[in-house]
């Protein structure tokens, strides 16, 4: 299904050190046997918190009671992606109403948080959805709605408009992307988080295809 396409991973990598969230678990990548020192096979172990690197939100993350990871309808992992350039930090319902959105299942945004890597420290400014941006997205049946920064949510706003209505919604929100080599425009989409019961969200790996 995948054969003449383009492949672009936007996924970022996990390693040890890398930033997080403020007050979420670091992260440790390390060997723990090891083929020189005489072990039969090499083996790792990862430590992190679930909303490291490129993750997913589950409803439970801010709905108590909410689905957890493994119960996300399978349906929502995969479709027909818009990626859209939002060149200003407040990212508004008007950089999606010149699109047709009704063939589209998730839609992701570009800003310049795609131009970081993965142990560039954390900003206190950075560019988020908007309220009213998140109830256009409800109202054209969007299913997964990414980023490519920690979070959707507008800087130091402590009540969680943003993800409160996505979730509620059951809509899928994807934050962390590294997004700095995608062009604007439509794409197909895998996103799969690990079925990891109970937890509020998941690292996942997200692939665009063309």
């Amino acid at each position: 299904m995948f054969e003449g396409r383009q492949v672009i991973d936007v996924t970022r990598k996990i390693l040890s050190g890398m930033t997080v969230w403020p007050g979420d678990p670091g992260v440790l990548v390390e060997r723990t046997d090891s083929i020189s020192d005489g072990a039969v096979a090499n083996v790792s172990r990862i430590s992190l918190g679930v909303h490291s690197g490129t993750h997913m939100d589950a409803p439970l993350h801010f709905i108590d009671g909410g689905k957890d990871i493994d119960s996300v309808e399978i349906a929502r992992l995969f479709g027909c992606v818009l990626v859209v350039e939002a060149p200003s930090d407040r990212i508004g319902e008007e950089l999606l109403e010149p699109y047709d959105l009704s063939a589209v299942q998730a839609v992701f945004f570009r800003t310049r948080a795609s131009m970081r890597d993965e142990m560039t420290p954390f900003w206190d400014e950075y560019p988020a959805i908007t309220a009213e941006c998140a109830e256009y997205l409800i109202q054209n049946g969007i299913v997964m709605v990414g980023t490519d920064y920690f979070s959707v949510e507008l800087c130091r706003d402590n009540l969680y408009p943003v993800h409160k209505t996505l979730l509620s919604h059951g809509i899928a929100i994807v934050e962390n992307l590294a997004l700095k080599d995608v062009e604007p425009g439509m794409y197909d989409y895998i996103c799969l988080p690990l079925r990891i019961a109970g937890s509020d969200g998941s690292p996942v790996r997200v692939l665009l295809f063309r």
